[in-house]
């Protein structure tokens, strides 16, 4: 197998566990390592039962790119809850999923501090403000609303598409940009053809 994309599972593992600070991780740099997996698991399964010394090598791969792969995962995750509970953003770059679930807690957050408020000035009961948090906690893909993320283009698209809000979009060139359906993004962030153009917000101040 590839021992270069083994090597940068093990780096990019190495550098979220040691670092307090979120590191960058894209889709597609996501998505190669995972696809390595994939291939392990295959070439594993293909492998002659008589083969053991084989069958052991990529058994242990298997087993240490999960291991590291699962862990990058939910070391990550605990890092974008902290900078969400504090509503601060956090400074790497995320992938669309992670992006969706800290905005998803970010407004979990908003919620509950707006609950608060009214549970101490006495404007609304108890039962109200939980209603009002779970909306705002809601996302719009939950709520039926349609999500954009803003892309750029590293590969053509000759062909124009209709998005998941039936609008026409496309044809693009290298080096167009555009605000896209999230769903329709989704495969191209993972196969390269576009990249996310992460908008910066102000931090909010602690």
């Amino acid at each position: 197998m590839n021992e270069s994309i083994y090597d940068e599972v093990r780096k990019s593992w190495q550098a979220e566990v040691e670092s307090d600070e979120i590191k960058d991780l894209d889709d597609l740099r996501l998505a190669r390592m995972t696809s390595y997996l994939s291939g392990v698991r295959l070439l594993l399964a293909e492998t002659p039962a008589e083969d053991f010394l084989k069958a052991d090598l990529l058994t242990q791969e298997a087993v240490n790119l999960e291991f590291m792969l699962n862990d990058l995962l939910m070391v990550r995750k605990k890092k974008i809850l902290n900078a969400a509970l504090v509503q601060r953003r956090p400074l790497g770059s995320l992938t669309l999923a992670e992006e969706e679930f800290y905005n998803r807690l970010v407004r979990a957050v908003e919620g509950h501090v707006e609950f608060v408020k009214s549970a101490l000035s006495g404007t609304s009961s108890g039962s109200e403000s939980v209603k009002g948090e779970e909306s705002v906690a809601a996302s719009p893909s939950e709520s039926g609303a349609v999500e954009y993320v803003s892309v750029v283009f590293l590969r053509p698209v000759e062909q124009a598409f209709v998005g998941l809000d039936e609008a026409t979009y496309g044809p693009f060139k290298v080096g167009d940009n555009a605000m896209i359906p999230i769903e329709n993004a989704r495969g191209w962030l993972r196969d390269g053809t576009v990249a996310r153009v992460v908008i910066d917000k102000p931090k909010a101040r602690d």
